[in-house]
């Protein structure tokens, strides 16, 4: 699991709040994901972790299962009505489910509608537990993370999705206050003065806040905490960036290399043969979090003095 920030507070949530909460010794369990809770999953958690957790088996809910009745399931979802009838299904069969009993864990406030199909169903007879753990954002970084919502600019600004303008900025809205909750950060709420939409955002997550914190009033504080605040601004604030070619190390590898789901994969001859190696770019490594962030002339001038040390140690052994 990540050691520190954002992903690691996220990774240890997920341990700790979903799967040791149902957790037993010398009990085995199935954990079954759909496609946003496993991207949230990969993004701060090994699979070492999760078995090390009594996980036999991860699964894609929206994939074939085997019928393993004699284990307990966690469910670990989107609310979503996809994955809501992929939940429902897997108790559906005879003489037997999928599954022994369903411990299930919603990333989002699940919609009434889907609640109600839950209660009516088969399923409802088996479930052990239905929780809301609120965490709808992924976690990229220690300090970045996205809020993977990648048709939002299309919802608000194309002239002929003007009445999904408001859903939008309140799933936005809602997002933005789950992660500050996470973190157990109330901030001071500043917008960028001109779009309408930029105000209208920073009233609706600041209403979202209030609602933490009237359900958790030591949101925000504690004796080493400062006071926080959240900036939201607007694209038009800077519209050149975009459009720049980035000259941060981490920034020009993804431009220029055919890097896939933070895996460099790269051709080196040993003994006259070819080998296929990859690399894994992620905080686990070191040496990619120290250079990540730095400017590429002071990247170039950085792995020469890390050359040079290098070669210096080998000349005393």
């Amino acid at each position: 699991m990540a050691s520190s920030g954002l992903k690691a507070v996220v990774g240890e949530k997920i341990l700790s709040g979903v799967i040791r909460s149902v957790k037993k010794d010398g009990e085995w369990k199935v954990l079954i994901m759909d496609h946003p809770s496993m991207r949230i999953l990969s993004s701060c958690c090994k699979m070492s972790d999760i078995l090390a957790e009594g996980i036999t088996i991860v699964e894609d809910i929206n994939k074939w299962q085997d019928h393993i009745p004699s284990l307990e399931a966690i469910y670990l979802l989107s609310p979503t009505g996809k994955s809501v009838q992929a939940l429902i299904a897997d108790f559906c069969g005879n003489p037997t489910f999928t599954y022994k009993v369903a411990h299930i864990f919603f990333t989002d406030t699940c919609p009434e509608p889907l609640f109600s199909e839950l209660g009516s169903s088969r399923l409802a007879k088996v479930v052990k537990m239905l929780k809301e753990i609120h965490f709808a954002f992924l976690p990229f970084e220690a300090q970045v993370f996205s809020l993977d919502v990648p048709h939002s600019t299309y919802n608000l600004y194309c002239p002929f999705r003007a009445g999904e303008q408001e859903w939008q900025l309140k799933t936005l809205a809602q997002q933005i206050a789950m992660l500050c909750s996470t973190l157990q950060e109330y901030p001071a709420i500043c917008h960028h003065k001109g779009p309408e939409d930029t105000a209208q955002l920073a009233h609706a997550v600041l209403a979202k806040l209030n609602a933490y914190k009237a359900d958790t009033p030591s949101l925000g504080e504690g004796p080493e905490k400062t006071y926080s605040q959240l900036l939201i601004v607007d694209r038009a604030a800077d519209p050149v960036s975009p459009l720049l070619q980035e000259l941060m190390f981490q920034a020009m590898a993804y431009d220029l290399l055919d890097i896939e789901q933070d895996t460099y994969s790269y051709e080196t001859t040993r003994l006259s043969e070819a080998w296929e190696m990859a690399v894994l770019l992620d905080e686990d490594d070191d040496l990619w979090v120290e250079l990540w962030h730095m400017h590429i002339a002071d990247v170039s001038k950085r792995v020469m003095e890390l050359l040079k040390t290098f070669c210096e140690s080998e000349t005393d052994h």
